[in-house]
């Protein structure tokens, strides 16, 4: 198995025997279009968008951390599906000084929100990287010394969204209303005909008996006179409760969440990030299971999961930092193509999963370029020699869907359309191990 991998430190000198202090500054950018725009996240819409949700904004969120004059940025966006990460990454690093390798940027898969492109195509596309930027720089002026704590809680905001129809059924309704729709769309039609399903197959909608990962996970950072400065927000769930008919922007639940935590705590900044949440929908989505799209159980959902991450970080008591060296190691972690595009170009037989783990104490992060199925997220955090352990999914780049081996023999959408072969957890886990290796 071959992967590539480099390292670095984030070193704290001793000074009299005393650990230097870990610095944090968090910041935000409104990044809510002033215009319409395309959204993304689903094929059935074809127009832009035609306002925003109350009044819901979307944000460039970004949490530096520095120790010995070195830096690591987290950057999250309310969107879905960057495209151009690296170029993205590039410009942040130009502004600022922090090394690509040490830029972690991804976003919340919001699909009632555009895709922004780091090559513009509209004025939203370029006012996205200036407030992009602008947030991380901002973060930079904002560093101070902070206190940490971390901990974790449980939500059942999220759903196994791998359905398996219980009987034959014969019914105007497609295999995904969000992509082909009969009442809605391309495909609309004032004569519909019945489309015949077969009991046993495996469609989207909810799965209660599905697995989820519902750990809420919180890392708590206080200035160190002890005032609310950041929370960082881990939980793994797709933004699709507002479906493929809605047609206003919105922060969909997590941007609600962010919102509610933030108005509890004076001073205090809220940035999340998406976890393996390939598998994993909100309890209903607009336009599945005959639900219809409504911000107001959008905004529920935010707020449900919101009084969660209210009472764990209620019950952290951050400290001063005095842990061993923070440590960054990137690697290129090759994965086999699926067999069927192998007949496009026989030559590309790998997918390059750029990959990133990141561990601070008893913290660690490992990211994701796409749409990691829970339970192979479970077992990346298994993996982990900290206590504390996050994925962060659609970070870095973007793959596609990364299913566990056992869902391509029961099918469905997330298998048809995954570029990555079965064998592919397997091997992703073997070399993640080696990757590991170095922080034990």
């Amino acid at each position: 198995m071959r992967f590539f991998c480099t390292v670095s430190f984030l070193m704290y000198a001793a000074i009299a025997g005393r650990a230097q202090d870990l610095s944090a500054g968090y910041a935000k950018a409104d990044i809510t279009p002033a215009e319409p725009v395309m959204m993304g996240g689903y094929d059935l819409r074809g127009a832009p968008s035609d306002g925003i949700h109350g009044n819901d904004r979307l944000y460039a969120r970004a949490l530096v951390f520095e120790a010995s004059g070195v830096r690591l940025a987290f950057v999250e966006a309310d969107v879905i599906e960057i495209q151009g990460h690296d170029l993205f990454r590039r410009k942040i690093s130009e502004a600022t000084g922090i090394p690509m390798e040490n830029i972690l940027l991804g976003d919340a898969h919001n699909h009632a929100a555009p895709s922004p492109n780091a090559d513009p195509r509209t004025n939203w596309d370029r006012q996205f990287a200036d407030r992009l930027t602008k947030a991380v720089t901002q973060a930079i002026a904002n560093l101070q010394p902070v206190r940490i704590a971390a901990g974790t809680g449980h939500s059942r905001i999220a759903m196994n969204r791998r359905q398996t129809k219980a009987a034959d059924s014969d019914s105007s309704l497609t295999f995904d209303e969000n992509n082909s729709s009969q009442s809605f769309g391309k495909h609309k039609t004032d004569k519909p005909i019945l489309v015949h399903e077969f009991g046993g197959v495996v469609r989207l909608g909810a799965n209660p008996m599905g697995p989820i990962d519902d750990a809420v996970e919180i890392v708590r950072l206080d200035t160190a006179a002890g005032h609310a400065l950041a929370v960082m927000i881990h939980y793994a769930c797709h933004g699709t409760s507002l479906g493929g008919r809605n047609s206003k922007i919105s922060g969909e639940w997590m941007g609600r969440m962010q919102e509610f935590v933030e108005k509890q705590f004076p001073g205090l900044g809220a940035i999340y990030l998406q976890g393996a949440a390939g598998d994993t929908n909100p309890r209903f989505v607009g336009g599945l299971d005959g639900n219809a799209d409504n911000v107001e159980n959008t905004w529920a959902l935010g707020e449900e999961i919101g009084r969660e991450v209210v009472r764990v970080y209620r019950q952290l008591s951050p400290e001063p930092w005095v842990k061993p060296p923070v440590q960054i190691e990137t690697a290129e972690i090759l994965l086999p193509r699926q067999y069927r595009e192998l007949f496009q170009d026989f030559t590309a037989t790998v997918v390059q999963v750029p990959t990133t783990v990141v561990r601070i104490g008893d913290l660690m992060w490992t990211t994701f370029p796409g749409e990691m199925f829970s339970n192979i997220g479970r077992q990346v955090k298994a993996a982990s020699p900290a206590t504390y352990a996050h994925v962060m999914g659609y970070t870095n780049g973007y793959i596609g869907y990364f299913p566990e081996q056992k869902a391509y023999a029961e099918g469905g959408y997330e298998v048809a359309v995954t570029h990555l072969d079965p064998a592919s957890e397997r091997i992703y886990l073997r070399a993640l191990a080696e990757l590991l290796m170095h922080f034990r």
